[in-house]
């Protein structure tokens, strides 16, 4: 029965190190987050350690033993399918053979031999699974040199290649919400006229970066739009110390990964690395000067501007119609002061602002207006991001990447340009410390005036959604708390609604979230 145990242990050991090096890798590797996700999900763990502690509790009887093992085993088995899996990345085989080791250590230490394996194997095998959350960790700390040398070899041989093309035109991109949007139009707009190389998916780390030059950069391309994201000071500086863009477009400051950035001038702070990088190698600056956050730090700034309705900026977009068949607006061509009207199928009216930065970077590149007018009309909204999907009497318009104040009031309000019923799926917004529930409630009370349907995903951020429509008067039968996405598009198939039918979905948070 014993070595029945001891395999037991090992399978559900094996579990918990995966389970946690999944969260481990979600939390990006970050003591700090890793911790706060601890401190939130302790439930879920407690349970996972409860089942240890027990079955150690209960040594004297080894068909219990077994059978607390085996439910633990069950209850640690994956459910479902994670929305992001874990990758398998030569930085995770590395901690895992680290892990190993630790392991093996452990054993060594506690006097395991073929004379005594049954009984010292179980304390051990407890042991470890006890401290299977806290073995990852560790695991990272030792790794910690050897990282921080692989990371530097490919920063250097990044760098080897950005210097053998010294007529490289490099365009950073960040801001808090509206780059990944920027980026891809920028990607359209200037293939006009030159071969343009951007940073695919989400990689705007600099590893991310790295990892695109090295794998995606070709002699040929003339121009390199490179997307730079931010969880905390100084990481558009890294990336900066990289790249040394002679171009940047910073597309807002907004509250967004609060927890690690603590405050607004923090997170303008860090958008405006690239400002200075960009400044320092004499470069251009495109600024959003519809927003507040950055007319307010760039005043004294050599930049361009850009905005919407705003007769202040350098370029403006003006006489704009949204509907759910796409945009129109006007801009100025700066040179020869020609109104040039622009069409698309891409929805919501917030994107006529990102457009008008990639204009305007366009422009001044050389492109006549004119000649992006064909470029803009053949864009279609980036994957996740306000992008139509659905056929027949179902539209669903994914906006399921990423959400913050702005850009959930935003889709919303795109929402409301729809004909028909209009139903949102949200878990609400994240990562905003001690506004969160602030945020939350202001968009219920926004979802209160537009769906005619609600569908809560979560436990999170229910409350202050649902005080939020309720506040405006909204019928609480008709705001649903459900446990997934999935979960809430088969309550809508079963509502039976006659007409056509438009689902927002709104944000869709990692499995270290729940």
């Amino acid at each position: 029965m014993l070595y029945l145990i001891i395999i037991e242990l090992v399978i559900n050991l094996i579990l918990l190190l995966v389970y946690n090096m999944h969260m481990f890798q979600l939390n990006s590797y970050f003591f700090s987050k890793h911790s706060r996700w601890m401190k939130t999900n302790w439930k879920s763990l407690a349970i996972q350690e409860g089942f240890i502690i027990i079955a150690g509790a209960c040594f004297n009887w080894p068909v219990a033993v077994a059978i607390i093992l085996a439910i633990s085993i069950l209850y640690n088995i994956p459910k479902k399918k994670s929305k992001i899996p874990l990758k398998f990345t030569q930085r995770v085989i590395r901690l895992f053979v680290t892990e190993a080791i630790l392991c093996t250590l452990t054993c060594a230490l506690c006097g395991l031999s073929p004379e005594n394996p049954l009984t010292i194997g179980f304390i051990i095998g407890i042991v470890l699974n006890i401290l299977s959350p806290i073995i990852g960790i560790l695991a990272n700390i030792i790794n910690k040199p050897i990282e921080n040398a692989i990371k530097q070899w490919y920063i250097n041989d990044a760098k080897k290649i950005l210097k053998s093309m010294p007529n490289l035109t490099i365009i950073g991109v960040t801001g808090s919400y509206g780059k990944t949007s920027v980026k891809n139009f920028l990607a359209k707009t200037l293939s006009e006229k030159y071969e343009v190389l951007v940073t695919p998916k989400n990689y705007n780390t600099t590893m991310g970066v790295v990892k695109t030059i090295r794998e995606n950069l070709t002699p040929l391309h003339q121009i390199f739009v490179c997307e730079m994201g931010a969880t905390k000071l100084g990481d558009i500086k890294e990336i900066c110390e990289l790249v040394h863009p002679t171009m940047g477009v910073i597309t807002a400051v907004g509250p967004q990964h609060m927890d690690s950035f603590k405050t607004i001038e923090n997170v303008a702070k860090t958008k405006f690395e690239l400002a200075d990088e960009v400044l320092a190698n004499n470069g251009t600056l495109f600024l959003n000067y519809n927003n507040e956050e950055i007319v307010k730090y760039s005043k004294n700034m050599n930049k361009i501007s850009y905005g919407i309705d705003n007769k202040e900026a350098d370029y403006n977009a003006y006489d704009i119609q949204s509907s759910s068949e796409g945009l129109t607006f006007k801009m100025k061509d700066l040179k020869t002061q020609e109104e040039i009207n622009f069409k698309t199928k891409i929805i919501g009216k917030h994107n006529v602002l990102n457009l008008a930065g990639a204009i305007a970077v366009a422009n001044y590149m050389g492109i006549p207006m004119k000649k992006i007018v064909p470029e803009v009309r053949e864009l279609r909204n980036v994957k996740h991001r306000l992008e139509l999907l659905g056929t027949g009497n179902l539209t669903i318009i994914d906006d399921a990447y990423n959400s913050n104040p702005i850009s959930s009031k935003s889709a919303v309000e795109t929402l409301g340009e729809f004909e028909g019923t209009k139903i949102i799926v949200t878990p609400g917004m994240i990562e905003l410390k001690k506004d969160q529930y602030k945020y939350n409630y202001e968009f219920g009370t926004y979802m209160a005036d537009v769906c005619d349907y609600i569908y809560l995903v979560g436990e999170i951020n229910e409350e202050a959604m649902r005080e939020g429509a309720k506040s405006k008067g909204y019928n609480e039968n008709k705001i649903i708390n459900v446990s997934s996405p999935q979960e809430a598009m088969q309550k809508i198939a079963g509502l039976g609604i006659s007409g056509k039918i438009n689902v927002l979905l709104e944000n869709d948070l990692p499995d270290n979230y729940k």
